[in-house]
């Protein structure tokens, strides 16, 4: 742990992040991972799941923020859905402390089954008030 604090915290993030790809998926991890820390009014933690598939907005946006809710620890889901782009996405509150990423990844790749929709990359962002931030 003394070499670790020698560290500069740029190094320090790059370190958790490849943990975290390495370490942090339960199955194999097939999307992009990336986490950032940002000064905010409170403290909370979204995600921002990019999905394939989605046809519409009310059905596929509907039935994906449907599952995500019921995920327990989840406060809010947005659906973001515009018919020309390739990727959509959802945007995910939620207490890190009560559910996992690999939870929220999996309410949205195994609705039917698995055969709708896929994860192509998720944006961690941890807010917390600039005092506390790493």
């Amino acid at each position: 742990m003394f070499i670790f604090r020698l560290v500069t915290p740029q190094i320090q993030a790059i370190f958790l992040v490849s943990s975290l790809l390495v370490l942090g998926c339960s199955q194999s991890c097939d999307y992009e991972l990336t986490e950032v820390h940002e000064a905010g009014m409170g403290v909370k933690t979204t995600a921002r799941i990019d999905v394939t598939g989605m046809m519409c907005a009310h059905a596929c946006g509907g039935k994906i923020k449907k599952e995500l809710l019921e995920v327990q620890g989840v406060a809010n889901a947005i659906i973001d859905f515009e018919l020309d782009r390739e990727t959509n996405y959802a945007e995910v509150e939620f207490d890190p402390s009560q559910v996992q990423l690999d939870q929220l990844v999996a309410a949205v790749t195994g609705i039917a089954d698995g055969k709708l929709y896929g994860v192509q990359a998720v944006q961690l962002t941890h807010f917390a008030k600039a005092a506390n931030l790493p």
